[in-house]
Protein backbone atom coordinates (compact mmCIF):
# COMPACT_ATOMS: atom_id res chain seq x y z
CA UNK A 1 0.00 0.00 0.00
CA UNK A 2 3.04 2.26 0.19
CA UNK A 3 2.61 3.29 -3.42
CA UNK A 4 -1.18 3.79 -3.27
CA UNK A 5 -1.09 7.59 -3.30
CA UNK A 6 1.57 7.66 -6.03
CA UNK A 7 -0.63 5.32 -8.06
CA UNK A 8 -3.77 7.44 -7.58
CA UNK A 9 -1.84 10.66 -8.29
CA UNK A 10 -0.63 9.19 -11.57
CA UNK A 11 -4.19 8.33 -12.59
CA UNK A 12 -5.66 11.69 -11.58
CA UNK A 13 -2.58 13.53 -12.86
CA UNK A 14 -2.13 15.55 -9.67
CA UNK A 15 0.82 15.93 -7.30
CA UNK A 16 0.80 13.25 -4.62
CA UNK A 17 0.98 16.07 -2.04
CA UNK A 18 -2.65 16.94 -2.92
CA UNK A 19 -3.88 13.54 -1.78
CA UNK A 20 -4.66 12.07 1.62
CA UNK A 21 -7.04 9.49 3.02
CA UNK A 22 -9.57 12.33 3.43
CA UNK A 23 -9.43 13.38 -0.22
CA UNK A 24 -12.97 12.91 -1.46
CA UNK A 25 -14.79 12.63 -4.74
CA UNK A 26 -15.24 16.14 -6.11
CA UNK A 27 -12.85 17.73 -3.61
CA UNK A 28 -10.32 18.17 -6.39
CA UNK A 29 -11.39 19.08 -9.93
CA UNK A 30 -9.60 16.08 -11.41
CA UNK A 31 -11.75 13.55 -9.52
CA UNK A 32 -14.78 13.56 -11.80
CA UNK A 33 -17.39 10.86 -12.25
CA UNK A 34 -15.48 9.43 -15.19
CA UNK A 35 -12.23 9.41 -13.22
CA UNK A 36 -14.08 7.75 -10.34
CA UNK A 37 -14.91 4.82 -12.60
CA UNK A 38 -11.36 4.75 -13.93
CA UNK A 39 -10.01 4.67 -10.37
CA UNK A 40 -12.27 1.71 -9.62
CA UNK A 41 -11.07 -0.20 -12.68
CA UNK A 42 -7.38 0.64 -12.19
CA UNK A 43 -7.47 -0.23 -8.48
CA UNK A 44 -9.25 -3.50 -9.18
CA UNK A 45 -6.57 -4.38 -11.72
CA UNK A 46 -3.52 -3.31 -9.72
CA UNK A 47 -4.57 -4.65 -6.32
CA UNK A 48 -6.52 -7.70 -7.50
CA UNK A 49 -9.74 -6.70 -5.78
CA UNK A 50 -13.28 -6.83 -7.09
CA UNK A 51 -15.45 -3.86 -6.16
CA UNK A 52 -19.14 -4.77 -6.47
CA UNK A 53 -21.17 -2.45 -8.68
CA UNK A 54 -23.46 -1.47 -5.82
CA UNK A 55 -20.46 -0.40 -3.75
CA UNK A 56 -18.97 1.95 -6.35
CA UNK A 57 -21.41 4.76 -5.54
CA UNK A 58 -20.65 4.49 -1.81
CA UNK A 59 -16.94 5.18 -2.29
CA UNK A 60 -16.50 8.83 -1.39
CA UNK A 61 -12.90 9.11 -0.11
CA UNK A 62 -9.54 7.58 -0.87
CA UNK A 63 -9.84 6.02 2.58
CA UNK A 64 -12.76 3.97 1.24
CA UNK A 65 -10.57 2.56 -1.53
CA UNK A 66 -7.83 1.80 0.99
CA UNK A 67 -10.30 -0.07 3.21
CA UNK A 68 -11.52 -2.17 0.30
CA UNK A 69 -7.94 -3.03 -0.66
CA UNK A 70 -6.91 -3.92 2.88
CA UNK A 71 -10.09 -5.93 3.44
CA UNK A 72 -9.31 -8.07 0.46
CA UNK A 73 -5.76 -8.91 1.51
CA UNK A 74 -5.18 -12.30 3.08
CA UNK A 75 -4.94 -12.15 6.87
Amino acid sequence: MDDFYDFVASILKVPVSELSSDTSYGSIPEWTSIMHLRLVMEIEDKYGVEIPLEQIATIRKLYDFESLIKGSEPQ
